[in-house]
């Protein structure tokens, strides 16, 4: 994992302990709260984090607050992920998913996550994905699934 990938991480996993424990109600307190962590972020940096991890402004009897998005709009998200896909390709043994630089890690999380039994497992980089099929027989098969599991059917 690249250095840029691993910083994002990071800072994933801070915002949302930070959100979890805390009533935060803008993004000047968010950034703050980051910045005594030991992580600077521009406003616009802070804005796409908040979207990519679910976390929405929620209405409380103090005003606004910022939580985790538990609900969780299944066909928003595939809709989202669709977006970041270039291209879809295979050959007789492998699919290799291209996306955006630096979305592959966060599809191939969702591919793993949906514990196919049609797909071993993955291969991030950066704008590349490569899916292992359980069985190079049925590839056209882990080849849909992967479309529906990524919001393109």
């Amino acid at each position: 994992m690249s250095n840029k990938n691993q910083e994002i991480q990071s800072r994933h996993v801070l915002i949302k302990e930070l959100v979890s424990k805390q009533e935060i109600s803008n993004q000047a307190q968010f950034q703050k709260l980051l910045k005594q962590n030991g992580i600077k972020v521009t406003q616009a940096t802070l804005s796409r984090d908040l979207n990519e991890l679910g976390i929405i402004r929620v209405p409380a009897p103090n005003g606004f607050f910022y939580k985790i998005n538990t609900i969780g709009d299944q066909s928003v998200l595939r809709s989202r992920l669709s977006e970041e896909i270039i291209s879809i390709d295979h050959n007789e043994t492998l699919i290799v998913i291209k996306t955006f630089p630096g979305r592959a890690q966060g599809v191939a999380i969702v591919l793993d996550q949906s514990n196919s039994p049609e797909l071993l497992g993955t291969v991030a980089g950066d704008d590349t994905i490569i899916v292992i099929p359980r069985s190079n027989k049925n590839i056209n098969k882990s080849l849909e699934y992967i479309k529906i599991i990524l919001g393109m059917n």
